[in-house]
């Protein structure tokens, strides 16, 4: 996957996160949420190692 499209991924998970402690299930929102931290500084690391070997 591509920096872009793990950046992307990571929007989803956190943005998503909310809706699954609304749903009353706090454990699986609180793993949406760690999940798209995780995936926004991959993507983030990625992105900047791409820019370095341009």
């Amino acid at each position: 996957m591509s920096s872009r499209e793990i950046f992307i991924l990571a929007i989803t998970w956190i943005v998503m996160s909310p809706f699954w402690f609304w749903a009353e299930n706090i454990a699986l929102g609180i793993i949406w949420l760690c999940g798209g931290v995780i995936e926004l500084f991959i993507a983030l690391v990625r992105r900047s190692k791409e820019k370095k070997n341009k």
